[in-house]
């Protein structure tokens, strides 16, 4: 969930050309984004995976699930790549292969 909220404020910020905080434009610039459905809809996402978060954190070990978060980087390049076609390096993909394999030994005990 927590990707799929970046995802849409990601998509919201593009539609709109961006978002700057430079001091002379934060008004309109701020104006720009609570006008996109898409970035709201994202800070929604994101929120509800926050509420889903703290239900994880009332049932399971804190050592067990923080490691999984790790997966976000993983989903969350697949859908820069799919999504917003970014070009993703290899040092990058690598850097996944890193973060799956820890977080499966992670998993494993």
């Amino acid at each position: 969930m927590l990707v799929a909220g970046q995802v849409l404020v990601k998509h919201g910020l593009n539609v709109k050309g961006g978002f700057s905080l430079s001091l002379t434009s934060f008004w309109p610039e701020l104006s720009k984004l609570l006008t996109s459905g898409y970035v709201w809809l994202g800070a929604v996402v994101t929120m509800s995976s926050g509420l889903l978060w703290m239900d994880v954190l009332s049932r399971k070990e804190l050592s067990f699930v923080y490691p999984l978060i790790s997966l976000t980087y993983v989903i969350s390049l697949i859908a820069s790549a799919l999504i917003f076609k970014e070009s993703i390096s290899l040092l990058r993909w690598l850097g996944v292969v890193v973060i799956c394999f820890g977080v499966y030994m992670v998993s494993r005990s």
